[in-house]
């Protein structure tokens, strides 16, 4: 019979279609059952189930195979197939059971990743796209990675089909490598490839934005592990041209990876001599605050270099005025940290010290901090955080850094009681480089 829960057969062979059978028993039981599969609104699938590329004579909306070991097990000898339709068949089915942790584990124990990739420079585009999305799905696993990391060689499948395929097969392949490289041992095997920071560079220029904003994403994690590399490469003129793009999603990820970049003391050097500082100026006035959280934590590194601190003397009132009124947005404490620390730096210099006493001292003591019973529990901004209020901890908030007290594989885990204490030290801290006296009285 056919499990609707689980979206798949109970059995591999069956006589008669197993939805007559699943309907007769309901209508003998007389019990009303709702498959959102089949009523409307019919877009009520799963994400995983609607590629861009569809295959010929597959049903996108159910898998062909059980669910059981034994399922698993044909499914992955389908995929040594010759038949290209059987294998169609097959990866489809794949693609649903990996959805399942269990399953997925159980299919990275058949090592499963290596005929994955053997089977990532097929002809067929559909084959293509589909492995990709099965390898994002496992990459996602500590067991997965290690499998996936084993051969190098994905590195320059991947780097192919980015540099050479189809839009729809772009962004799979993106999405492969942005999850691989959020582990930092993956990133040093992947730096291994010679041309991979300057073949990502390349296409953040004029790809499509989804796939700039996923090129962006691995960039972050590959220039922190080696901002040399970058570096010669040029990549700090490349993001600096990406502050001028109309999406802000881009301007933003462009900010964090100059923040990687800035770490380095030739960035800080490069920082100065284009006037970074300066140029941000009109960044954390933006409309989006996105744009205005990246802007302000790369200023924390644009404002560690003396030659720095004396430009941002030019605007004193406009700086300080801004960054203090940002300080006081309670509702995002990671805002609140980076305009602080900001605040810290340029108290260094004598005369904006001064300002900062004469002017602002009073506002910075008013700063509130939320306490834990206030907060949404997450350091970004989204619309899941608008709407979870309280529930921080029962709510799975993807794509955000969750200050949750839950642990799990590759989870950024923070105390909230400990962040929001980190927050408090960082105001005392403003306060004590606001009033520091370099000479005894």
């Amino acid at each position: 019979m056919f499990c609707p829960h689980k979206n798949s057969y109970l059995q591999l062979v069956c006589a008669m279609n197993p939805r007559v059978i699943n309907k007769a028993v309901d209508h003998a039981m007389e019990r009303a059952h709702f498959d959102p599969h089949t009523e409307l609104p019919p877009a009520q699938r799963l994400e995983s189930m609607q590629p861009s590329l569809y295959a010929p004579h597959v049903d996108i909306t159910r898998a062909q195979l059980g669910f059981g070991r034994i399922g698993l097990r044909l499914l992955n000898r389908a995929l040594h197939s010759t038949d290209n339709l059987e294998q169609l068949q097959a990866l489809h089915s794949v693609l649903d059971q990996v959805q399942i942790s269990e399953n997925a584990m159980f299919l990275i124990d058949l090592q499963l990743v290596y005929r994955l990739i053997d089977l990532m420079l097929d002809r067929d585009p559909i084959i293509k796209e589909k492995v990709c999305l099965i390898l994002t799905s496992l990459a996602t696993y500590y067991q997965g990675r290690k499998r996936i990391m084993s051969r190098p060689v994905i590195i320059e499948n991947l780097m192919r089909l980015i540099m050479r395929d189809r839009k729809e097969i772009r962004y799979a392949a993106s999405y492969t490598l942005k999850t691989l490289a959020r582990d930092r041992c993956a990133c040093e095997v992947i730096m291994q490839n010679e041309q991979i920071i300057e073949n990502l560079l390349k296409m953040v220029k004029s790809d499509h934005t989804g796939i700039v904003l996923l090129h962006l994403a691995t960039l972050i994690n590959l220039v922190e592990w080696d901002p040399v590399r970058a570096l010669k490469a040029n990549a700090f003129q490349v993001m600096l041209s990406l502050f001028e793009n109309r999406d802000p999603r881009i301007v933003s990820k462009a900010m964090d990876c100059m923040s990687q970049l800035c770490k380095h003391d030739v960035g800080k050097i490069l920082a100065d001599d284009y006037d970074l500082t300066f140029v941000l100026r009109r960044f954390i006035k933006s409309p989006h605050i996105e744009v205005v959280i990246s802007a302000v934590g790369l200023m924390e590194y644009t404002t560690l270099t003396t030659r720095s601190k004396w430009r941002a003397k030019e605007a004193c009132n406009e700086l300080t005025s801004r960054l203090v009124h940002l300080c006081c947005t309670h509702n995002k404490p990671l805002l609140q940290m980076r305009c602080m620390q900001v605040l810290i730096n340029l108290c260094d210099s004598p005369d904006i010290r001064n300002h900062m006493k004469f002017y602002w001292e009073k506002k910075v003591k008013t700063i509130k901090i939320r306490t834990h019973e206030e907060w949404d529990g997450t350091s970004e901004t989204s619309s899941y955080g608008l709407e979870t209020a309280h529930n921080y901890r029962t709510m799975c908030i993807e794509k955000v850094e969750t200050i949750k007290n839950d642990y799990g594989d590759n989870a950024e885990v923070v105390n909230v009681h400990s962040y929001l204490r980190t927050v408090l030290e960082i105001k005392e801290r403003l306060l004590r480089a606001i009033n520091w006296k370099p000479y005894k009285n």
